[in-house]
């Protein structure tokens, strides 16, 4: 028997050649799941810290805007721009009805022409870019229009780097933002927040910033060239480098026509067209009106007012403040083109309907009306005698000195030597003073007053400039600011009621009211606001409805006074000029030594207007004939005209109040004057007027006439 022969298994012990095949179908099917797990648990760091959505209707309420300051008839006045952590800008917003299809479209296909069908982010484009980069060509983008909105509503909480990190975060958020909102909204939301250069936020900014047009009337070429602006505004710019932005418009209407939005013809069509840019016009209308405005608005809001998107509701009345600057410019050349400034203003609301601070120059931003400091002259009387009548130094009808005054002043070595009009009267009522503005008689109501009353009384009528408690004040040797006398002779027509002048009627951003003083009697208001107001005016008085402090300012039967004597001066004194308006008015002219500044302030029984001639350099002089009567009051008698218009007469003073005395005075002896004598109708307050009759028995008669040869 032959031996057997035993052959070694050639794998035994050989296992080792397997673990390849193992690992290779082990990786096969573990490693997408391991990847998956891993690429999950990423997903999960990385989504965990995930903002809210965000609010779209609560971006659109609170985004910063363009501002809108309109007239009283809702014209537009001025569209200031919102200031947001150091950026300047102008954004209105626009509901997407209002957009252009063809905007839509140039939109869609500069940045996401797949908007409408994908989930938040676009793994074509994705797909696409990664190709394009691998294969060394230009770098380009693969956000969607949603991933875009992700990443510029919440900068900080997704990240503004350049990683694989940010970019998904941005598409986590763009799918969630795509589940809570519809794709109109995130579209309208997008179109109103994407910058297009030259400071404009939102397509309808960059229609008027680029063609000066309403969105609705965006053509096709003009919205391709503003779509393809959004990638690189700067670069792009059509103003500064219009070859790149037309080359851009072009790319833009190429991809409209691939993705079919548009055919050829009409791509041929708008690449043909020449790109006709336009600025925009300047919508800023009664400058020196709009200025106050903005400056009010800056002062009491301004944190609103950086934000913007006020509506900011003015009592400007546009035509009359154009009509007035008009005015100003031509009566102003007449006088060897001096400077001149007016207010007109409803003293019975409170507001002003127009303002101009200077001759129509437009680099000038000196607003004469509020910020010039002159000598008012004469026009101070006002306050003068209404001090003197408040504290019981004078009636009207008292005897005052008109006689030659010589004072030196040691100090300065100045010897003043006031004039009284063309000659001394010796003795003149007062009332009769003040209509002929009459210096000497003036220094004796000071006299007789003292500074303190008079400043006081100054203080409490609107003057803040400083009043040097002097002689010379009397005749207005003090600078004060129109707008601050204005102000002043607002309080006497209103018969002693404080007033709060009004630019601005009401502000609003969208239904939220932040400031509304209007009064009931506004023409402009519609039947359900004038309820709303005669509602939150009911019970308050004249003062209080027109938003002012300090309620009565001057005793009733005091500027009851004070306004007859002011109307005496309209009547037979240096404001006669002012009856060619065929109405009841009353004020007082002023005019400052040499003919240096001209001045009419006075009112009717609604409207008042204060004008101020002259020029910024007061060694400059309106010439010989440059005083109050014939340089200011011409130029007063216009505003008023324009502003009054045909509205009905309403009597200057008008009934008076209680406690009056209305009493003739006989002008030659200062008494009661006889019955059927004639003489000068005064009112006095009750128990003030003269006792003595003129010419009776037992009267100790004073003859003016002597009295002034005397002197």
């Amino acid at each position: 028997m032959s031996a057997r022969v035993r052959i070694g298994n050639a794998r035994s012990g050989g296992w080792w050649w397997r673990l390849p095949i193992l690992a290779i179908i082990w990786l096969a099917f573990a490693a997408p799941v391991v990847t998956f797990f891993i690429g999950a648990s990423v997903l999960r760091t990385w989504a965990k810290d995930l903002p809210e959505v965000p609010d779209l209707s609560v971006w659109r309420a609170n985004a910063p805007q363009t501002s809108l300051i309109v007239s009283a008839d809702g014209s537009h006045l001025a569209e200031p721009p919102f200031k947001d952590a150091g950026v300047v800008g102008r954004r209105t917003l626009v509901v997407l009805d209002d957009v252009p299809q063809v905007a839509i479209k140039a939109v869609l296909a500069a940045e996401d022409v797949r908007f409408f069908t994908h989930k938040g982010y676009d793994p074509q484009a994705i797909l696409r870019a990664l190709r394009v980069r691998y294969e060394g060509g230009r770098r380009q983008g693969a956000s969607t229009i949603t991933q875009q909105l992700a990443r510029n509503l919440l900068p900080v909480e997704i990240g503004t780097e350049q990683s694989f990190r940010r970019k998904t975060r941005e598409a986590l958020m763009a799918r969630k933002i795509e589940r809570r909102w519809t794709k109109p909204q995130i579209l309208e939301t997008y179109l109103n927040y994407v910058y297009f250069g030259h400071g404009a936020y939102g397509l309808a900014a960059a229609a008027r910033a680029y063609f000066d047009e309403e969105v609705d009337q965006l053509t096709l070429a003009q919205s391709a060239l503003i779509a393809g602006l959004i990638q690189a505004p700067s670069t792009l710019d059509p103003w500064n480098k219009p070859e790149r932005a037309r080359a851009r418009r072009d790319e833009i209407l190429a991809r409209m026509l691939r993705a079919s939005l548009i055919d050829e013809s009409t791509r041929a069509s708008a690449s043909a067209e020449a790109i006709a840019l336009k600025a925009p016009h300047s919508v800023v209308r009664v400058s020196w009106y709009t200025e106050q405005v903005r400056r009010f608005i800056g002062k009491a809001l301004p944190d609103d007012f950086d934000r913007g998107g006020l509506i900011v509701e003015t009592a400007a009345n546009v035509a009359q403040g154009e009509q007035l600057q008009h005015d100003v410019d031509e009566h102003a050349s007449k006088w060897n083109d001096a400077e001149a400034a007016a207010i007109v203003w409803d003293h019975q609301s409170g507001y002003i309907e127009a303002l101009v601070g200077g001759r129509t120059v437009p680099h000038d931003v000196f607003d004469r009306a509020i910020q010039s400091c002159r000598q008012p002259g004469s026009a101070f009387k006002a306050i003068l005698y209404g001090a003197a009548l408040e504290t019981g130094a004078i009636t009207p009808g008292t005897p005052l000195r008109d006689a030659p005054i010589a004072e030196y002043d040691e100090e300065t070595n100045v010897h003043w030597k006031p004039k009284s009009g063309e000659h001394f009267r010796g003795i003149v009522l007062a009332q009769d003073a003040i209509a002929a503005s009459l210096n000497a008689p003036a220094i004796d109501v000071f006299d007789r007053t003292g500074p303190d009353a008079i400043i006081k009384l100054a203080r409490r009528l609107g003057i803040t400039s400083q009043l040097d408690p002097v002689r010379p004040m009397a005749l207005g040797a003090s600078c004060v600011k129109p707008f601050e006398l204005a102000h002043a002779y607002a309080v006497i027509a209103r018969r002693g009621w404080a007033v709060a002048p009004r630019f601005v009627v009401r502000v609003r951003r969208g239904d939220d009211t932040m400031f509304d003083a209007a009064v009931p009697e506004d023409p402009w208001l519609d039947s359900a606001r004038r309820f709303d107001r005669v509602a939150a005016t009911a019970g308050m008085d004249p003062a209080e409805r027109v938003g002012a402090e300090g309620g009565r300012l001057i005793d009733e039967t005091t500027v009851f006074q004070l306004q007859d004597m002011l109307a005496a001066v309209v009547d037979h004194g240096t404001g006669s000029g002012a009856k060619m308006l065929g109405r009841p008015a009353a004020g007082k002219t002023g005019t400052t030594n040499d003919n240096t500044d001209a001045w009419f302030i006075g009112f009717t029984g609604r409207a008042l207007a204060a004008v101020w001639v002259g020029f910024d350099d007061p060694l400059h002089k309106l010439g010989p004939e440059g005083d109050g009567r014939r340089a200011a009051l011409p130029l007063w008698v216009r505003a008023i005209r324009t502003t009054e218009a045909d509205r009905p007469r309403v009597p200057v003073p008008g009934p008076p109040p209680g406690g009056m005395d209305h009493v003739t005075i006989d002008r030659e002896t200062g008494l009661r004057a006889a019955d059927g004598a004639g003489g000068l109708p005064l009112w006095f307050k009750a128990g003030t007027a003269p006792s003595e009759t003129a010419g009776a028995p037992g009267t100790s008669a004073t003859d003016f006439g002597e009295s002034s040869r005397q002197f």
